[in-house]
């Protein structure tokens, strides 16, 4: 099974204190879902999205020479 394209982290703000989230998704549309059907939106603190470990790390300029 392939890894998931994106690494989403989502930190909320709880009365305790903050609590992170992570969600592997494999497109950027299907955040909406996670967030719409999550802890309330004003909720959250921050949102940290990243490519997983299957897709190449490049630089700005490479990518514009592929």
């Amino acid at each position: 099974m392939n890894q998931p394209r994106w690494t989403v982290k989502l930190t909320y703000r709880h009365e305790d204190g903050p609590r992170h989230h992570t969600f592997k998704v494999e497109e950027l549309f299907e955040l909406q879902d996670i967030i719409e059907c999550g802890p309330s939106f004003y909720s959250i603190i921050s949102m940290e999205i990243a490519p997983s470990d299957r897709c190449p790390k490049v630089t700005v300029e490479e990518a514009a020479k592929q």
